[in-house]
């Protein structure tokens, strides 16, 4: 308010005292200044918030990789456990010496295959 009233006073009270127009017009340069100080101000605040919502950012993009990796570890071997999990007679698995363990070696390589598939390509 003050930034408009001033020059329109300046301009349109030419009778005012020549030390008071020196006065006003000081007072018009003194509010210019501290609306660029206040726009610096506030460009300062917005470059830090769009800083923190970057590293913010950059934190849930890597919690978003650990997720997707820990369920794609998960999801193969849940398969495999479900499908020897049921209670049927006909799977030729459950009369082998070796099935129970062979279930368990299948279920730990479809965990572990995943992850060094993803070391190797480098993404973790």
């Amino acid at each position: 308010g003050v930034a408009r009233l001033v020059p329109y006073v300046l301009a349109n009270a030419p009778w005012l005292p020549a030390p008071l127009q020196a006065r006003l017009a000081s007072v018009a340069k003194d509010v210019a200044s501290l609306n660029e100080f206040s726009t610096h101000l506030t460009d300062k605040v917005q470059f830090l918030q769009d800083a923190t919502l970057g590293l913010i950012n950059i934190a849930q993009n890597t919690l978003i990789k650990v997720l997707t990796i820990v369920s794609i570890m998960g999801i193969p071997p849940t398969l495999i456990a479900g499908i020897y999990g049921m209670n049927f007679h006909i799977i030729p698995e459950l009369s082998w010496t070796y099935g129970y363990a062979y279930a368990w070696g299948l279920m730990i390589l479809s965990a572990v295959a995943p992850l060094a598939w993803f070391r190797k390509k480098g993404w973790i």
